[in-house]
């Protein structure tokens, strides 16, 4: 069945508001360089958010797949929202910084995301014409191979099993579209505990291994390890059970400002993106430099960047959002 998204849907917003602070609070604690407090490297914290973009990826599989697409009026919008904000930013980080060889580095998500943007109406045929077993087939082939591919390169062999067509940001793509569409039998408070343990030990031993950034032709910052896709696979169920239905934190959600700052921030944070490495990676990171700080100084300063980074980005969306032309070009959509 073809599915008509005619409004937003809160849950999706609230994962969007979480993605975008995750995004900003990784770059931050990259700040930290070598810095521990209590023996712990301040910059391991950055495994707590590195669900962020795979995170992003699925939000985009739940609303774009699975829906009728008529090709030259899909790209000419998503090209034009994905592409015009690239260009623009591109641009001010070109004159207002000297970050000049970092543009593909720097901005890889939305290089990425026109990929993906591009590859969509293929996809969108597999789940349309795929049932339910099909698409949990895909899925598990996606997963084994993640675990497959992490153990290959931790023993250094790397011409093995090749079946890399499952392992890019596709997957994220179906894995996101897969569960937006799945009924939870579970009851919440189950629901609620296995998201939380399972985001707990795949963050933990994501701290114990690392991060494994899949090598093809090209570099990926994108994390397709087996823990990853567990972390973020528990943040998206977590979030849409919390929606599902009336309790504690839901009602918290639902206050009236408290809803309309995640949906400001969810529809401003593919700007927010671009403006966030313009303040933490170059402007930020002279600003660490002059420092000497001790751990718990670091830390602290960390929590606040975080914290002003994010409102700034936001608040500077927003502003450009009100302004003719710049409305179209700065990522709120």
């Amino acid at each position: 069945m073809i599915r008509i998204l005619t409004k937003r849907i809160e849950y999706i917003d609230a994962l969007k508001f979480l993605a975008i602070f995750a995004v900003i609070s990784i770059h931050c604690f990259t700040l930290a360089d070598e810095a521990e407090i209590l023996h712990f490297k301040i910059i391991n914290f950055e495994h707590l958010f590195r669900f962020a973009v795979p995170l992003f990826l699925m939000i985009t599989g739940s609303l774009l797949l699975n829906k009728e697409i008529e090709l030259k009026k899909y790209l000419n919008r998503r090209l034009k929202r994905i592409c015009y904000p690239l260009i623009f930013f591109t641009i001010v980080l070109l004159v207002f910084t000297t970050l000049y060889e970092f543009v593909f580095s720097f901005y890889w998500y939305a290089w990425m995301i026109v990929g993906v943007v591009l590859a969509i109406p293929i996809i969108n045929k597999f789940i349309q014409h795929s049932s339910d077993r099909e698409i949990e087939y895909y899925l598990v082939i996606f997963i084994i191979f993640s675990i497959l591919t992490q153990i290959f390169h931790t023993l250094k062999v790397y011409n093995a099993l090749d079946i890399s067509f499952f392992y890019t940001p596709i997957s994220y793509l179906i894995l996101g579209y897969y569960l937006f569409n799945r009924e939870n039998n579970y009851s919440f408070k189950k629901t609620i505990t296995l998201c939380v343990l399972l985001f707990a030990i795949s963050t933990l031993l994501k701290i114990a291994i690392g991060n494994y950034y899949y090598t093809h032709d090209f570099d990926t910052y994108l994390d397709l390890s087996f823990f990853q896709i567990i972390q973020a696979s528990s943040v998206f169920l977590f979030i849409k059970t919390i929606y599902s239905e009336n309790n504690i934190l839901y009602k918290i959600l639902n206050q009236n400002a408290i809803k309309k700052f995640i949906l400001s921030v969810s529809r401003a944070s593919y700007g927010m993106f671009f403006i966030q490495h313009i303040l933490i990676l170059y402007y930020a990171k002279l600003l660490f430099m002059t420092l000497s700080l001790t751990g718990t100084q670091t830390l602290i300063l960390i929590l606040i960047l975080i914290i002003s980074v994010f409102l700034i980005s936001w608040i500077i969306i927003v502003i450009m959002s009100k302004i003719p032309i710049l409305n179209k070009i700065c990522g709120y959509s």
